[in-house]
């Protein structure tokens, strides 16, 4: 069975931009994103409606988030390797 660390050497393999694209942006921020305009939505107008300030909220939400999930997965890229680093020097 492989370790936790076993598997982070085949994701850092991949690449620091591969993991912030497919788990910051894809994973994370385009799915808050969709999901925060769906909510809005609603609560604006307590149903789905496509109108023309849904596709712009979208729009915002899907940038905004998408930047967020950019941060996010910076940020968990670096903690994931300061502790992958921490435990090889050990």
């Amino acid at each position: 069975m492989k370790s936790k660390w076993d598997k982070w050497e085949l994701t850092r393999a991949k690449g620091k931009k591969n993991y912030v694209i497919w788990n910051g942006v894809v994973g994370w921020g385009i799915p808050a994103g969709l999901l925060f305009t769906a909510i809005w939505n609603y609560i604006n107008h307590k149903e789905i409606v496509f109108n023309q300030d849904f596709y712009q909220t979208l729009i915002i939400s899907l940038v905004v988030f998408s930047l967020g999930g950019m941060i996010f997965g910076l940020w968990i890229w670096n903690w994931t390797e300061k502790m992958y680093r921490k435990v090889k020097s050990d």
